[in-house]
């Protein structure tokens, strides 16, 4: 069971990284900085580099949706609503979300949030079991006035057929699996994720909290394992299920390294959060 989940997760991670690719902007171009703006819901301009009449024409589309959103956002920051994510609708989850991170999605993919329903010939809806968006957590600009690689939390959010969060992924932009000190923790951004999640039973969590649960916890819990890639090798670091603060964790870190050439070595993967 372990070993095909761990060729799930490199499936799955090897094909976040070819799309990643396809649809990254030119090098020349001067993307809209979300990774910039304070926490809050940002739609449509994960990949867009100006505001285009496509990405006009969404906005007015779905702006009713996203006015769901961004009330859910002001109204649990003021303290008028109780955030949640886990067993509630993707705006609510979301919404809780975007109280840690600046959130944004792509208008192009149909897998927004804020997407409309759209469905097959026999009625059965298309998009609206999985939601894709992605999470800058505000971090102060350098001292030396230079500009940072910013690099996102990526989630996906699957929809159980109740209409309600089932399972929530975190692609972390760093792997907690290398962390040792607390400063190499918060470079990975799971603070922000776990948080989020599990404010209703853990109100006031604190990062070094979190920090040694994982390293005392999670991490000597984990099994690793090792696999054969077209032209390398690959290598998963897998958890157990683990209840915390109310919410059931899964972390899995899975590494491919792979040789095309004398000039060419690939090296890829990363640590996905599960939350249940």
């Amino acid at each position: 069971m372990e070993r095909a989940r761990f060729a799930t997760c490199l499936v799955a991670l090897l094909c976040a990284a070819c799309a990643a690719q396809a649809v990254a902007p030119p090098r020349s171009a001067d993307p809209l900085k979300v990774e910039d703006e304070p926490p809050g819901y940002y739609p449509g301009v994960e990949h867009s580099i100006s505001v285009t009449p496509d990405l006009s024409t969404w906005l007015a589309k779905n702006q009713l949706r996203i006015d769901i959103v961004e009330n859910h956002v002001a109204s649990i920051k003021e303290g008028k609503m109780a955030p949640a994510c886990i067993g509630e609708d993707q705006y609510t989850c979301v919404a809780t979300l975007a109280q840690q991170f600046a959130i944004t999605d792509s208008y192009g993919g149909n897998n927004s949030v804020v997407d409309e329903t759209s469905y097959d010939v026999n009625g059965k809806p298309m998009n609206a079991s999985k939601f894709e968006f992605v999470g800058y957590v505000p971090r102060p600009k350098p001292d030396d006035g230079g500009v940072g690689l910013a690099r996102p939390t990526k989630f996906t959010m699957t929809m159980a057929k109740s209409g309600s969060v089932s399972l929530l992924t975190a692609h972390l932009p760093s792997d907690p699996t290398f962390a040792r000190t607390q400063d190499e923790y918060d470079a990975t951004e799971a603070y922000e994720t776990i948080v989020a999640v599990s404010v209703q039973k853990c109100p006031s969590l604190s990062r070094a909290e979190v920090a040694k649960w994982i390293e005392n916890t999670v991490k000597p819990n984990s099994k690793s394992y090792r696999g054969h890639v077209p032209r390398g090798v690959a290598e998963a670091e897998i958890s157990k299920k683990t209840v915390f603060c109310g919410r059931t964790f899964r972390f899995d870190s899975v590494w491919a390294s792979q040789t095309y050439n004398q000039y060419r070595r690939d090296v890829t993967g990363g640590m996905a959060l599960l939350i249940e």
